[in-house]
């Protein structure tokens, strides 16, 4: 199953009733086709977009619970006030291990936007590490997009999903 495509759409032809989600990582944005696993290059979860992580920390992208913690902290699901459900990934390359990680939150905890999910230490890295936001239950919303190049953690938003009419 191949997901909808997230193409780049400049902010100023964005809706007032579109859904923008904020951030949760800070890097380079780039189209899942450049993801080096092919589960979610070929977007079998659903649409999503890729962060090349500048920054140690991952935030929460809305208002919402923390459904789910996996693969040691490399993967969480959040799911909105609105019901929307995304998953965060990180893919750290097999050769390298995330040795210093502390998540600061836990299964079913509430989290509010901007607050801290996980910290990690980057420097011990020879490879960035590429961060997935992916919708798990859009595939019928709308169309998906991104508007920056680059990213602020719990500052700018990553994706823009412009619902159905």
């Amino acid at each position: 199953m191949k997901s909808e495509d997230v193409s780049y759409l400049t902010k100023n032809k964005i809706g007032r009733s579109a859904i923008q989600i904020t951030s949760p990582f800070s890097g380079k944005v780039m189209q899942m086709d450049a993801h080096p696993e092919a589960f979610f290059r070929f977007g079998t979860l659903g649409p999503g977009i890729i962060v090349s992580l500048t920054s140690h920390k991952v935030l929460a992208p809305f208002n919402g619970t923390l459904l789910q913690v996996k693969s040691g902290g490399c993967e969480f699901i959040l799911k909105a006030k609105n019901g929307l459900k995304v998953l965060i990934n990180l893919a750290v390359p097999d050769s390298q291990t995330l040795t210093h990680t502390h998540i600061a939150q836990l299964n079913g905890s509430k989290i509010t936007k901007g607050q801290r999910l996980a910290y990690f230490d980057l420097r011990e890295l020879d490879a960035p590490i590429l961060a997935s936001l992916i919708i798990l239950n859009g595939h019928d919303l709308g169309t998906f997009h991104y508007s920056h190049p680059q990213v602020n953690a719990g500052v700018d938003t990553l994706l823009t999903i412009i619902k159905k009419k």
